[in-house]
């Protein structure tokens, strides 16, 4: 429920990619066109459909619009969209006629694979030129063969300082805007993927901050008692971010309810006996299995090791399995099967999972 993640997993060299294989034949495509123009690239697969794609003069990747560091461009090749998509997120040059480059060298990829991106989409802050056109929409105008979606929405994250900021927005506002719209429909998108009942999660135009570890956080998702699950709107947040969080927060769900199934039966019941094997002590031993997950296990002022099942929160301040439980969905949803996560708390997931179906949740 805290900010994004970044996983620490490794993947094994013999991994079966599960991508669409035409979506990675353009990922590769591009990533060998821009180091072509001798830009530093790379590039991460999140789910089946998703690829994100940076380069940059910098080694430290930097693509930060309007730097004075480095130029370079983020991308994100969307396979989800409808219609699919490529989105320019970040772009910045340095040196004339790069920018105008970094894009040329995305959409040959495309044109080299014809028929699977066909809109390309960007929000463009870029000024007002001589003729009173952006920079986008000359660059538009140079590929007029594909369909060209450009908004205008401000990003507060690089406005200057100088510049006083807008009121907020309200939640009617926010609600209906077009990237909100667009934002909602991804994720009933993805909840179906899922195979979940769209019903039970909501996209909230609300922001939830809460407090942990002498820290304040703003949260991206929550998991409510009675199966619902709330993702809370950032317009910052990818879909394939989008994706990881839900993911996320649906195996929290799942989590509860084997909890109480759990609880309420007898000590001799079936579940104790499935779960018999995964004790305090092997549990304690794995510790978590990301940076958020640990801080849970580091956190923990219990009497005694955490137990599974128990209401850990309210014996010792965090929860360490309930958390690590949600990030190997997270890893497995980002990374698929392949991914390096401690085979115990694979198989712990595993078989919460398979208790929870066998419920007919």
């Amino acid at each position: 429920m805290r900010l994004w993640d970044i996983f620490r997993f490794g993947r094994g060299n013999d991994a079966i990619d599960e991508c669409d294989p035409a979506i990675e034949a353009i990922a590769d495509a591009i990533c060998a066109n821009l180091r072509a123009l001798g830009l530093y690239t790379e590039a991460k697969k999140y789910g089946r459909s998703f690829w994100e794609i940076r380069a940059s003069s910098s080694a430290k990747m930097i693509t930060v619009p309007d730097g004075k560091e480095a130029s370079g461009v983020a991308l994100l090749l969307a396979g989800k969209f409808d219609p699919p998509s490529l989105v320019f997120e970040q772009i910045n040059s340095l040196r004339p006629g790069l920018g105008r480059q970094m894009v040329g060298a995305a959409i040959a990829a495309l044109e080299e694979n014809p028929g699977v991106f066909r809109q390309i989409r960007v929000n463009d802050l870029s000024p007002r030129q001589k003729d009173g056109r952006r920079w986008w929409e000359h660059v538009a105008a140079s590929h007029s063969g594909f369909d060209w979606r450009i908004t205008h929405d401000e990003d507060t994250t690089h406005r200057p300082a100088h510049r006083q900021s807008p009121p907020a927005a309200t939640g009617e506002e926010v609600a209906s805007s077009p990237d909100f719209i667009r934002k909602r429909e991804i994720l009933e998108g993805l909840v179906r993927e899922f195979g979940c009942d769209p019903s039970k999660v909501t996209l909230s135009p609300e922001k939830k901050t809460f407090d942990y570890l002498g820290q304040s956080f703003t949260s991206e998702g929550e998991a409510l008692p009675d199966g619902s699950i709330k993702i809370y709107y950032d317009p910052a947040m990818s879909d394939a971010r989008m994706g990881c969080c839900l993911a996320h927060e649906l195996q929290h769900v799942r989590y509860f309810a084997v909890r109480d199934a759990y609880r309420a039966e007898a000590a001799d019941g079936p579940l104790h006996q499935i779960f018999a094997r995964f004790t305090p002590e092997l549990l304690a031993a794995q510790r978590g299995v990301s940076n958020y997950s640990n801080e849970h296990w580091d956190a923990w002022k219990g009497d005694a090791l955490p137990a599974l099942f128990s209401m850990e929160l309210e014996e010792g301040g965090s929860e360490p399995i309930n958390e690590t439980i949600a990030e190997v969905a997270k890893g497995l949803y980002n990374w698929g099967p392949d991914v390096r996560i401690n085979s115990v708390w694979k198989e712990l997931h595993k078989a919460i999972n398979d208790a929870y179906e066998k419920m007919g949740k």
